[in-house]
């Protein structure tokens, strides 16, 4: 049966106690590590000063801990980021060291002279390529400490719809390198995307997922409600899952406003039925 994963930025702004309670109530089996209000993830220092706090909190709850948010990973075209890359390294091994299987991030892709993020719409050949090397040198750190990485569909990134997310993790030949396919982020980054047809296409490079729904609109969007409502059909994206034979964790989030455990609660009731219905 599917892991149900609670993704910690659904508690942004509580304490991480309170969020592993809330999860082990709800059902879920595993947390997704992120900023809560007592949690600095923004160093290697913090990240290994919030698992030693987590890996307690969460074998108190009988949860485990399935992958750290850790961003960005840093693309340098002459070295210019090297230090930040080397941080990147070292969480990698912090990872390694409590155990954690995977490191979900974004890539960090300046364009040159200017600073602004280089998004997938202007993103020219030799971003791709600075953004290959900088993934073919980290993906040997990953290998060497078994930690796999993640990059998320996301908005104002070069990886912001399932083409160029699916280029960029193909380009890289190791199994280390995957893609963590956000559904509602592929949506509002491109509204006609097929999410059966991206499933399909990454197939065995799907390390992660990120599950919420989300209602388009002429004006823009709204993510203030539960994964059962919405322009997203999960009952088909489970299907899609498993046909591609993916077998890790379903990462539930919500990022709208007001009390989230109603919707902690909603969203693991109705996944639990449909894990069930589809059998993943």
């Amino acid at each position: 049966m599917a892991e149900l994963c609670l993704v910690g930025y659904t508690y942004r702004g509580y304490e991480m106690a309170y969020a592993c309670a809330q999860a082990r109530a709800f059902g879920y089996s595993s947390l997704e590590l992120r900023d809560f209000r007592d949690v600095d993830l923004s160093t290697p220092a913090g990240v290994s000063d919030a698992l030693r706090r987590a890996s307690r909190l969460a074998a108190d709850h009988g949860l485990t801990i399935c992958s750290v948010f850790y961003a960005p990973l840093p693309v340098s075209r002459e070295g210019e980021r090297e230090e930040e890359e080397r941080a990147f390294g070292e969480v990698i091994a912090i990872l390694a060291g409590f155990h954690v299987p995977i490191l979900h991030t974004r890539l960090s892709l300046h364009r040159a002279g200017k600073g602004q993020e280089v998004v997938s719409a202007s993103a020219l050949e030799s971003d791709y390529e600075a953004a290959r090397e900088t993934l073919s040198r980290v993906a040997r750190q990953a290998e060497k400490h078994g930690v796999r990485l993640a990059l998320e569909s996301h908005m104002g990134t070069i990886h912001d719809t399932a083409a160029s997310q699916w280029r960029i993790v193909f380009a890289c030949e190791s199994p280390y390198v995957t893609a963590s396919l956000d559904f509602a982020n592929l949506l509002i980054a491109h509204r006609e995307e097929s999410l059966g047809e991206a499933i399909r296409a990454f197939g065995p490079r799907i390390g992660y997922t990120h599950i919420k729904n989300v209602k388009l609109s002429p004006w823009g969007y709204d993510w203030n409600l539960p994964v059962r409502w919405g322009d997203i059909n999960y009952y088909r994206v489970l299907q899609a899952l498993k046909e591609a034979s993916y077998r890790g964790p379903l990462a539930v989030e919500y990022c709208g406003t007001g009390d989230p455990d109603v919707f902690v609660e909603d969203d693991a009731n109705y996944l639990k039925s449909l894990i069930a219905r589809v059998g993943l």
